[in-house]
Parts: structure tokens; sequence; C-alpha cells
């Protein structure tokens, strides 16, 4: 009994393979580098400590017209490349919030290995930065008529979930 446990060990360590030649690659073009920092330091004031040093950005002509961006990847694992991949043909961001917003959704797949949530808050508003396809979460108004429109107070709700999806419902979302 004994040897079969042993020989069973064996062998799902072995099927366990690591890849020691993978060298990550970090290569963000100056325009988006601000927003890499800016995850960092959102991830560092929330006391998670993240070095975002395996990850390309690129325009890719691939990217269907449906979407804005896309990752390679919904993994939290180190050993293959991170790619972000944006589509040049649809320019999806009025401002530097929905940016900010499109990539932390795409980071959030890559580097914090999360998957769409679709889940809303009690008053209809997404739950988290992770909902498909809305970008303008706590973007400000486009044309700004008071500040019933503007969403940026929900920012730091929207980031608090990012990194800690067990982040309670906050009160304006009751």
């Amino acid at each position: 009994m004994i040897k079969k446990i042993l020989v069973a060990g064996f062998v799902l360590l072995c099927s366990c393979s690591h890849n020691d030649d993978f060298t990550p690659v970090f290569d963000v073009p100056a325009e988006f580098q601000p927003y890499v920092d800016s995850f960092e330091a959102a991830a560092a004031e929330r006391g998670y400590h993240i070095m975002v040093n395996n990850l390309i950005i690129a325009y890719d002509a691939s990217v269907s017209n449906t979407y804005c961006a896309v990752s390679n990847t919904t993994s939290a694992e180190n050993s293959i490349q991170k790619i972000i991949y944006i589509n040049p043909d649809i320019h999806c961001w009025q401002n530097s919030r929905q940016l900010e917003t499109l990539l932390f959704h795409e980071m959030g797949h890559c580097i914090l290995g999360r998957a769409h949530d679709t889940a809303l808050l009690p008053n209809g508003d997404a739950k988290s930065i992770m909902y498909p396809d809305d970008i303008s979460l706590y973007a400000p108004c486009a044309y700004p008529l008071g500040d019933t429109c503007n969403q940026l107070y929900t920012r730091d709700y929207y980031l608090d979930e990012l990194f800690n999806p067990a982040t309670p419902v906050p009160d304006w979302a009751k």
C-alpha cells in the first residue's frame, strides 16, 4: 500500500511541470505606463504588494471589433507571459478614467487572475470592475450638467473590490 502511495505521489510530482526557462517580458508603451503604475499603487494602498514585471500591452488589429481590449489569460500564475491586446480600430475610452477602468479590468484578468463578474449591487450598478463591457463605472460625465452623473466617488469601492472581491456593499449602492 505504501509503495502505491509513493508511486502515485511520484507520478503526481512529475506531472506538474515547471518551466524554469521562462523569462517574463515587460513591454508597456509609455502612454499606458502611468496606468500600470497606478494599478501597483492602488494595490499597495490596499495592503497588497504587486509588482507588474510580466506584462506586454500591444495594439492588435486582430482583436474583434466587439472588444476594446482582451488579455491572453485569466490567471495569476506568473509562469506564462501576460499580454493585453488593445483594439486599434475602435477608440473605446473618452477620458483617462475610462482608460484606467479598461486597463485595470484587463490587469484584473492577467495579473490578479480574476474572471468576469456579472453580479450587480442592490441599486443595479455593476458589483465589480470585472463586469464585462462597462468602462464608465467611475468616469466623469462626458457633458456635465451638474454633479448628478459624476461617478468618481465610486472609484474607491471599485478598486477595493478589484483587489478584494469580498469587499462589502458600499452605502451608496444599497
